[in-house]
């Protein structure tokens, strides 16, 4: 069985694709999980994968790390947006050198050029250059992910209020394990090759609407009621978290309310035969406790 790299293996994300292609019947020694620490990593060295080292900014150690893997699976680092886009030039260069065949990027439903997004100047070249490299490519644009809301969900209960500054824009809400499964059976299916996929949610709910399901799974009356772009961005801010950080939240609203992340397809069904989660069956469980 030939090898697939997950680059970012600890991460929320790269660790349940890890799991998702362990599902699917990959050999666990057949994953390279690929992490900047391995001795942070003893989670996966459990599973059985091989565990090696690799860094988005050390050219070396990732063409080491993908040795002898057909595909390598791009899970982006949370860098400001310059630096990311050198980390994924250096990524698509290792792949090449280690005598990859496949790239899977997990990019964002937001790479339209036109979006406000802080981050799209990364996506739309990190997208473009896998479309150049030479090799086979698959990109997952990832709606935006449901997991968030159920530690925030306290909170804004609390306050009766959830302030994001995204209008009546609607936002198609994925949870990570769906977008493990979907990236899991990319990785796997070599008909995935040359093609992008929008991994969105079963539907999509303004801001209004997220508020009045939150309000029907705990019983207690939350509103909408969106913040000033300076307020909300005073609102992300916490120590240990990117400077840049408040301000790409902000536009990832922004571009909630242009219309960029309501959108809605069938690709996770496509891809895994089982339709996304929906977002009030996720909800349900950790809410109504």
């Amino acid at each position: 069985m030939r090898k697939i790299a997950v680059i970012g293996a600890r991460g929320q994300l790269g660790s349940r694709i890890v799991r998702g292609l362990i599902a699917r019947g990959q050999a666990p020694g057949a994953i390279v999980a690929v992490v900047r620490t391995p001795d942070r990593a003893a989670e996966l060295a459990a599973l059985g994968c091989d565990l090696r080292r690799g860094d988005y900014d050390d050219l070396d150690s990732m063409t080491r790390a993908f040795a002898g893997c057909r595909t390598v699976m791009l899970v982006p680092t949370f860098a400001p947006v310059e630096p990311r886009i050198l980390q994924h030039a250096r990524a698509v260069e290792a792949a090449r050198r280690a005598g990859a065949r496949r790239l899977v990027f997990s990019s964002f439903i937001a790479s339209s050029p036109e979006s406000p997004f802080l981050v799209t100047p990364f996506l739309t070249y990190a997208e473009s250059a896998l479309r150049v490299s030479g090799l086979e490519w698959t990109i997952l644009r990832n709606g935006m992910y449901a997991d968030p809301l159920v530690p925030y969900a306290p909170d804004l209960v609390a306050s009766g209020r959830i302030p994001y500054p995204a209008g009546e824009g609607k936002i198609s809400y994925v949870t990570r394990d769906d977008l493990a499964r979907a990236s899991a059976a990319a990785l796997l299916d070599g008909a995935c090759a040359g093609k992008a996929y929008d991994l969105t949610g079963a539907e999509a709910l303004s801001i209004a609407e997220l508020a009045a399901l939150i309000t029907k799974i705990t019983g207690k009356p939350v509103y909408y009621e969106p913040a000033s772009d300076e307020e909300f961005a005073a609102m992300c801010r916490e120590p240990g978290l990117p400077d840049y950080l408040p301000q790409a939240l902000v536009t990832i609203y922004h571009a909630a309310a242009q219309g960029f992340l309501g959108k809605v397809t069938g690709d996770i069904e496509t891809l895994t035969g089982k339709p996304p989660e929906r977002l009030e069956s996720f909800l349900a469980g950790p809410l109504a406790s």
